[in-house]
């Protein structure tokens, strides 16, 4: 018994260290060790993305999640190879997320702008050095907002906490961190024009 559960988890090891296309090769063929892998590795993230639509409902973001990866299993041997695994597993969660919105009606144009720029967040090295560097302007442009707004941009921002976990951490609520939120906004929309910065998804 401890030998195979010793032989287990020397599997567990090897497969963390696989790519995400080695993964999909192995899921292709019906491993569930490997898919077990790929889901352990993408859940936490999808669920995150996810959250940020649904108006932070963690649940509701993990059931689709659920639904999403449980398609990833069921078509992983129609992965062709195209985009890179995370393109296509983001845009199955994607798609979830738009079918259960536009069926529960609760679809509106922000939850669409929102959608729209959210598309696989794995960057390329090019574009990890444009947002490094676009992060490093807007931290000095930041210093120019009021301290509360100040709070609540790094809180969302570059801490990635959702409104409740702001409201939680700053000891005041939701509607007051959603308040700052639209002025920290709407005054570094602001700057940035300013600062010649018109392209920044903020």
């Amino acid at each position: 018994m401890e030998g195979h559960s010793q032989n287990r988890k020397q599997l567990t090891e090897t497969l963390s260290k696989l790519s995400d296309e080695v993964l999909m090769e192995y899921i292709s063929r019906g491993d569930q060790q490997a898919f077990s892998q790929l889901y352990l590795r993408y859940q936490p993230r999808l669920v995150k993305y996810c959250s940020r639509v649904l108006r932070d409902d963690i649940a509701q973001a993990a059931d689709l999640v659920d639904e999403a990866m449980f398609d990833v299993w069921r078509s992983a041997e129609n992965f062709a190879g195209k985009s890179k695994v995370s393109t296509w597993i983001y845009s199955i969660a994607r798609n979830k997320m738009v079918s259960w919105l536009r069926k529960t009606s609760e679809m509106t144009l922000e939850d669409e702008s929102i959608l729209d720029a959210m598309i696989d967040p794995a960057a390329d090295p090019h574009e990890e050095l444009a947002l490094d560097d676009m992060k490093q302007q807007l931290l000095r442009l930041m210093d120019q907002l009021t301290e509360e707004h100040r709070e609540v941009i790094r809180l969302t921002y570059f801490e990635d906490k959702s409104v409740k976990e702001v409201a939680i951490v700053l000891d005041i609520a939701e509607n007051t961190v959603k308040t700052r939120m639209f002025y920290a906004r709407k005054r570094l929309a602001q700057l940035l024009e300013k600062a010649g910065i018109v392209d920044f998804d903020f």
